[in-house]
């Protein structure tokens, strides 16, 4: 979730409709994502826009950005998977525009609602449309010059910063901003914890390693809200920024309650059977849990200014992030013994 930049609404939506020579009328935020978005309605056209600010993250973003027009147009040219979003050039030929001191990227609008909750009920389907992409990593890999994220290296990236950024909160290092107290409060009773997490993640980061994975392309962030349904019934993908090179259990560790279930129809769309590496799925499984929290730490303790910016993070940590956290292990010994014996 994000909160909604400090802009004028009226002077952002003229110069959407002068910057990509369409009129439009109304402007609505939408903070469900990590990225600030809005929907540009007019009378004949609306517009998804995401809007990418001047921070370290959002810098590491914008090349990820860059790097994902030429895969989705690449996913519907070779007719991998066609309903991906669709990147919308400006009036200038660009797809990166600047509006004050934010980058700008649009797509076309996509009329579907994502699956939320309604995710789990999907999985068969989801796990079809995975396995069409990860069959087509060939084919991908062949006419896409990068994909948004660098091939999988099994590495914890945000570790040390994390750890940093947590010991600082410990020691009372930090601005006494009222997001930074609250911060301190929830992870304070987790730290031995989280600690016994970047363990086992690192445990299984060298199973991983050492296991002879082959690389597909993967999706990486196929959950509820990646996941939309039209009115035709038909499933959608949506925010391919984190693609990459890796094995195909980046993407099934996210089946894991159903994994058992689903893998019959994930394999028909491959074409062959495959046993997934219960240490891979478990290196994904825990990497997930920790990059999490390091994103929305790192927002309060490194880049918010603002109280209501600092509530956005705080309510995601108490209502996904630490839950995911407490219940890791949990969902680990359930997905190993899930796994089918072959």
């Amino acid at each position: 979730m994000s909160a909604e930049p400090l802009l004028d609404r009226a002077a952002f939506l003229a110069w959407l409709g002068r910057t990509y020579d369409v009129a439009l009328d109304h402007l609505e935020f939408l903070p469900l994502g990590t990225t600030p978005a809005y929907r540009a309605v007019g009378p004949e056209r609306r517009l998804f826009v995401k809007l990418v600010q001047s921070t370290p993250f959002g810098k590491m973003l914008l090349g990820r950005l860059e790097a994902e027009g030429p895969l989705l147009q690449a996913l519907r040219r070779h007719r991998v998977l066609n309903r991906v979003p669709k990147v919308v050039s400006s009036k200038a030929g660009r797809t990166l525009e600047r509006f004050e001191d934010v980058t700008v990227l649009a797509y076309e609008w996509i009329d579907a609602r994502p699956l939320g909750e309604q995710w789990s009920n999907t999985l068969d389907e989801l796990a079809g449309l995975l396995g069409r992409l990860h069959a087509a990593s060939d084919v991908l890999t062949a006419v896409v010059p990068r994909f948004p994220t660098p091939p999988e290296d099994f590495a914890l990236p945000f570790e040390a910063d994390l750890r940093l950024d947590l010991d600082r909160l410990r020691r009372g290092q930090l601005s006494e901003r009222r997001g930074s107290r609250a911060l301190r409060v929830l992870l304070r009773p987790m730290e031995r914890h989280l600690t016994r997490l970047f363990e086992q993640a690192r445990a299984f980061a060298e199973q991983a390693r050492s296991h002879s994975n082959a690389f597909v392309v993967c999706h990486t962030d196929a959950h509820g809200g990646n996941v939309l349904r039209d009115a035709n019934g038909d499933l959608w993908l949506i925010d391919w920024e984190t693609a990459r090179l890796a094995p195909r259990e980046h993407d099934l560790w996210m089946l894991h309650d159903g994994l058992r279930e689903v893998l019959p129809a994930y394999e028909a769309a491959l074409g062959r059977r495959v046993t997934p590496h219960g240490g891979t799925l478990g290196f994904y499984l825990y990497r997930r849990v920790l990059e999490d929290l390091a994103v929305d730490v790192r927002a309060i303790v490194r880049e918010n200014t603002r109280d209501e910016e600092d509530e956005v993070n705080l309510g995601v940590l108490e209502r996904f992030v630490l839950p995911a956290a407490r219940r890791v292990e949990g969902d680990f010994a359930r997905l190993r013994e899930s796994l089918p014996r072959r």
